[in-house]
Protein backbone atom coordinates (compact mmCIF):
# COMPACT_ATOMS: atom_id res chain seq x y z
CA UNK A 1 0.00 0.00 0.00
CA UNK A 2 1.36 3.38 -0.99
CA UNK A 3 1.31 6.24 1.47
CA UNK A 4 1.96 9.95 1.37
CA UNK A 5 4.30 10.98 -1.44
CA UNK A 6 3.89 7.64 -3.24
CA UNK A 7 0.32 8.44 -4.27
CA UNK A 8 1.18 12.07 -5.03
CA UNK A 9 4.19 10.94 -7.03
CA UNK A 10 1.99 8.62 -9.11
CA UNK A 11 -0.46 11.47 -9.78
CA UNK A 12 2.37 13.86 -10.66
CA UNK A 13 3.78 11.32 -13.12
CA UNK A 14 0.35 10.75 -14.72
CA UNK A 15 -0.51 14.46 -15.16
CA UNK A 16 1.46 15.09 -18.39
CA UNK A 17 -0.35 12.19 -20.05
CA UNK A 18 -3.77 13.22 -18.74
CA UNK A 19 -3.48 16.96 -19.40
CA UNK A 20 -4.37 16.78 -23.15
CA UNK A 21 -7.53 14.87 -22.26
CA UNK A 22 -8.79 17.86 -20.28
CA UNK A 23 -8.67 20.17 -23.29
CA UNK A 24 -5.64 22.06 -22.00
CA UNK A 25 -3.40 22.07 -25.06
CA UNK A 26 -0.78 24.61 -26.11
CA UNK A 27 -3.06 25.87 -28.92
CA UNK A 28 -6.79 26.42 -29.43
CA UNK A 29 -8.66 26.01 -32.70
CA UNK A 30 -11.17 28.85 -32.83
CA UNK A 31 -12.37 28.39 -36.42
CA UNK A 32 -15.23 25.92 -36.71
CA UNK A 33 -15.56 26.19 -40.46
CA UNK A 34 -14.19 28.02 -43.48
CA UNK A 35 -14.56 28.33 -47.22
CA UNK A 36 -11.96 27.27 -49.78
CA UNK A 37 -11.94 29.22 -53.03
CA UNK A 38 -11.01 28.76 -56.66
CA UNK A 39 -11.08 31.32 -59.49
CA UNK A 40 -11.53 30.64 -63.22
CA UNK A 41 -11.02 33.34 -65.84
CA UNK A 42 -12.62 32.73 -69.23
CA UNK A 43 -10.60 33.80 -72.27
CA UNK A 44 -11.32 33.80 -76.00
CA UNK A 45 -15.06 34.39 -76.36
CA UNK A 46 -16.37 34.97 -72.80
CA UNK A 47 -19.53 36.68 -74.11
CA UNK A 48 -20.82 33.28 -75.32
CA UNK A 49 -20.54 31.78 -71.82
CA UNK A 50 -23.61 31.66 -69.62
CA UNK A 51 -22.19 29.38 -66.92
CA UNK A 52 -18.84 27.97 -65.84
CA UNK A 53 -19.29 24.67 -64.03
CA UNK A 54 -16.80 22.91 -61.77
CA UNK A 55 -17.18 19.18 -61.09
CA UNK A 56 -15.01 17.18 -58.71
CA UNK A 57 -13.82 13.62 -59.32
CA UNK A 58 -17.01 12.25 -57.70
CA UNK A 59 -19.08 14.16 -60.30
CA UNK A 60 -20.44 16.66 -57.76
CA UNK A 61 -20.91 19.91 -59.64
CA UNK A 62 -21.30 23.58 -58.84
CA UNK A 63 -24.47 25.58 -59.19
CA UNK A 64 -24.96 29.34 -59.26
CA UNK A 65 -25.13 30.85 -55.78
CA UNK A 66 -28.67 31.46 -54.55
CA UNK A 67 -29.93 35.01 -54.98
CA UNK A 68 -32.46 36.80 -52.80
CA UNK A 69 -36.00 36.42 -54.07
CA UNK A 70 -39.19 38.34 -53.43
CA UNK A 71 -41.26 36.69 -50.72
CA UNK A 72 -44.06 34.48 -51.98
CA UNK A 73 -47.61 35.56 -51.19
CA UNK A 74 -49.15 33.93 -48.15
CA UNK A 75 -51.58 31.14 -48.82
CA UNK A 76 -53.73 28.85 -46.76
CA UNK A 77 -52.59 25.27 -46.41
CA UNK A 78 -55.13 22.50 -46.15
CA UNK A 79 -53.99 19.46 -44.14
CA UNK A 80 -53.40 16.45 -46.37
CA UNK A 81 -53.27 13.81 -43.65
CA UNK A 82 -56.39 11.67 -43.40
CA UNK A 83 -56.46 10.06 -39.93
CA UNK A 84 -58.86 7.36 -41.15
CA UNK A 85 -56.31 5.92 -43.57
CA UNK A 86 -53.36 6.30 -41.18
CA UNK A 87 -50.93 7.07 -44.00
CA UNK A 88 -49.72 10.62 -44.67
CA UNK A 89 -48.77 11.71 -48.16
CA UNK A 90 -45.04 11.41 -48.81
CA UNK A 91 -43.03 14.59 -48.34
CA UNK A 92 -41.69 16.16 -51.53
CA UNK A 93 -38.08 15.29 -52.33
CA UNK A 94 -35.60 18.12 -51.96
CA UNK A 95 -32.25 18.64 -53.57
CA UNK A 96 -29.28 18.97 -51.20
CA UNK A 97 -27.42 22.26 -51.04
CA UNK A 98 -24.56 22.23 -53.57
CA UNK A 99 -21.07 21.54 -52.34
CA UNK A 100 -19.73 24.26 -54.64
CA UNK A 101 -21.39 27.59 -55.34
CA UNK A 102 -20.23 30.05 -57.96
CA UNK A 103 -20.54 33.78 -58.56
CA UNK A 104 -19.57 35.72 -61.67
CA UNK A 105 -17.71 39.01 -61.94
CA UNK A 106 -17.27 39.85 -65.63
CA UNK A 107 -15.08 37.15 -67.21
CA UNK A 108 -14.08 35.72 -63.82
CA UNK A 109 -15.98 32.99 -61.99
CA UNK A 110 -15.38 32.53 -58.25
CA UNK A 111 -16.10 29.13 -56.73
CA UNK A 112 -16.72 28.74 -52.99
CA UNK A 113 -16.22 25.14 -51.99
CA UNK A 114 -16.95 24.94 -48.28
CA UNK A 115 -14.19 22.96 -46.60
CA UNK A 116 -13.67 20.76 -49.68
CA UNK A 117 -10.31 20.73 -51.46
CA UNK A 118 -10.52 18.18 -54.28
CA UNK A 119 -7.18 17.24 -55.90
CA UNK A 120 -8.67 17.21 -59.41
CA UNK A 121 -11.64 18.83 -61.12
CA UNK A 122 -13.23 19.45 -64.50
CA UNK A 123 -14.16 22.99 -65.46
CA UNK A 124 -16.61 23.55 -68.30
CA UNK A 125 -17.99 26.63 -70.05
CA UNK A 126 -21.65 26.32 -71.06
CA UNK A 127 -24.10 28.35 -73.13
CA UNK A 128 -27.55 29.30 -71.83
CA UNK A 129 -29.06 26.14 -73.39
CA UNK A 130 -26.44 23.87 -71.75
CA UNK A 131 -24.14 23.34 -74.75
CA UNK A 132 -20.54 22.77 -73.63
CA UNK A 133 -18.24 25.28 -75.34
CA UNK A 134 -15.02 24.16 -73.65
CA UNK A 135 -14.02 21.68 -70.97
CA UNK A 136 -10.73 21.05 -69.22
CA UNK A 137 -9.50 18.57 -66.59
CA UNK A 138 -7.24 20.26 -64.04
CA UNK A 139 -4.97 19.21 -61.18
CA UNK A 140 -5.57 21.55 -58.24
CA UNK A 141 -2.74 22.74 -55.99
CA UNK A 142 -4.17 24.05 -52.73
CA UNK A 143 -2.33 26.58 -50.56
CA UNK A 144 -3.44 27.54 -47.07
CA UNK A 145 -4.31 31.27 -46.93
CA UNK A 146 -5.46 31.38 -43.31
CA UNK A 147 -5.72 29.32 -40.15
CA UNK A 148 -2.93 26.91 -39.22
CA UNK A 149 -1.62 23.45 -40.02
CA UNK A 150 -2.89 22.11 -36.66
CA UNK A 151 -6.40 23.54 -36.94
CA UNK A 152 -6.92 23.85 -40.68
CA UNK A 153 -8.22 26.96 -42.40
CA UNK A 154 -9.18 28.44 -45.76
CA UNK A 155 -7.21 27.40 -48.84
CA UNK A 156 -7.03 28.66 -52.40
CA UNK A 157 -5.56 27.55 -55.73
CA UNK A 158 -3.70 29.64 -58.29
CA UNK A 159 -6.20 31.19 -60.76
CA UNK A 160 -7.23 28.89 -63.62
CA UNK A 161 -7.71 29.88 -67.27
CA UNK A 162 -10.37 28.37 -69.55
CA UNK A 163 -10.20 29.30 -73.23
CA UNK A 164 -13.48 29.34 -75.17
CA UNK A 165 -13.29 29.24 -78.99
Amino acid sequence: MKKGWGILGTLAAAMPGLLPLTGCTPYACTAIGWTNSLTVTVGGNPAAVSEVRLCDEKDRCSRPAPTPADPLPLRSVVPTFDPTTGTPEPAPESEPYPLFTVTREGDTWNFMMGMNAPPRATISALTADGTVLASQNVELTWTRVGGSEQCGGPMSTPPLQLRVP
